[in-house]
């Protein structure tokens, strides 16, 4: 094999099934920027092998057309009016599992904490100055300035947490409005134009500040998990009554739904009175699949690692595969119905 001729073997290819880079992906479950960089980069130096097994795999394989494309990354912001709600343990695992079903996902780390990038790229301990903090502060485009990082899951970039972030609600509470409503679109101005990813998925803290209020600005859906527990029960009017002041001046922004997290299935009682009071603030909004109290969650963690990763048979994984299949097919239906 010529590997000059590589490159044109698989163009030929990829034209014959009717496929872009991003259906080679879904279908081999190859990491679509590898793929993109393989067709773009001098081939003298690799592995002929290599190259004909990825030839192979993309001759042999299949995609799979239920799943949704987009004509820019649909953008869901996981938050609730309380902390303690599973937040940053939703964003990991659920960013694990669409990745897993073929799709980009881009996750954001806006919380202090920081602990959704703690599990998905660890290393960003050691890289302060690349962080969603000194990106949003200075306004500057995600992919550009190089704050996008590459995690080793398939499918799954992050813009890393800070602790400085908790500086972010001072520093936009000193500017105009007018400022702050270019922000996310000057961070985001790459990310939507090259539409490589599916999602990009929001880990936000707690407050209903100016920080929370730009995210919903630009946010499409919004996903609450809460804790089957009257606290997390209380948290629900407010997160509604914050989603409607915004969806004044951004008419996409809608609740995706509330995930019941951290389940203690020894307390059905309390889960079916939670849930019927959720119900009757929130109608038909509950998702079905719930998140049980798992301590394979924990220990996932502690290995820095989503819990699909880590344990994919465990109960709590197997939970938000389902979930995630849940979240998806609502997603389906509600674009649907703005393209009728």
């Amino acid at each position: 094999m010529q590997k000059n001729d590589w490159k044109d073997r698989m163009n030929t290819l990829l034209k014959r099934r009717g496929w872009d880079i991003k259906d080679w992906h879904r279908a081999t479950g190859l990491n679509q920027w590898q793929l993109e960089n393989l067709m773009e980069m001098d081939l003298s130096e690799m592995d002929e092998g290599n190259l004909e097994g990825i030839y192979e795999q993309a001759k042999e394989a299949k995609l799979d057309k239920s799943l949704l494309r987009f004509d820019a990354p649909v953008m869901i912001a996981v938050w609730a009016h309380k902390g303690g709600m599973g937040k940053s343990t939703v964003v990991t695992n659920l960013s694990y599992e669409l990745a897993k079903k073929g799709y980009n996902v881009l996750a954001v780390d806006t919380d202090s904490q920081s602990d959704m990038s703690s599990v998905l790229y660890p290393d960003y301990i050691g890289e302060p100055d690349v962080s969603f903090y000194n990106a949003f502060l200075g306004q500057e485009d995600f992919k550009e300035e190089g704050y996008i990082m590459h995690t080793e899951y398939s499918g799954i970039d992050v813009v890393a947490g800070s602790a400085e972030c908790e500086a972010l609600e001072g520093a936009l509470c000193m500017m105009t409005d007018k400022i702050r409503d270019k922000m996310w679109k000057k961070c985001l101005r790459s990310v939507r134009e090259e539409n490589y990813y599916d999602f990009i998925i929001i880990d936000m803290d707690k407050t209903a500040g100016v920080m929370n209020k730009t995210i919903l600005a630009e946010a499409d859906y919004v996903l609450a998990p809460i804790e089957s527990s009257i606290f997390g029960v209380k948290s629900v009017p407010p997160t509604i009554a914050q989603i409607d002041e915004v969806a004044e001046t951004n008419p996409k922004l809608k609740l995706l739904g509330v995930l019941f997290n951290k389940v203690d299935l020894r307390k059905k009682a309390s889960m079916a009175d939670n849930m019927g009071l959720v119900e009757q603030i929130a109608p038909q909004c509950i998702f079905k699949t719930f998140i049980k109290n798992d301590a394979n969650v924990d220990n996932s963690q502690k290995e820095h690692m989503p819990i699909g990763y880590y344990n994919s048979r465990s109960p709590a994984s197997k939970q938000m595969t389902e979930f995630a299949e849940e979240a998806v097919e609502r997603i389906r239906k509600d674009q649907n119905r703005k393209g009728e």
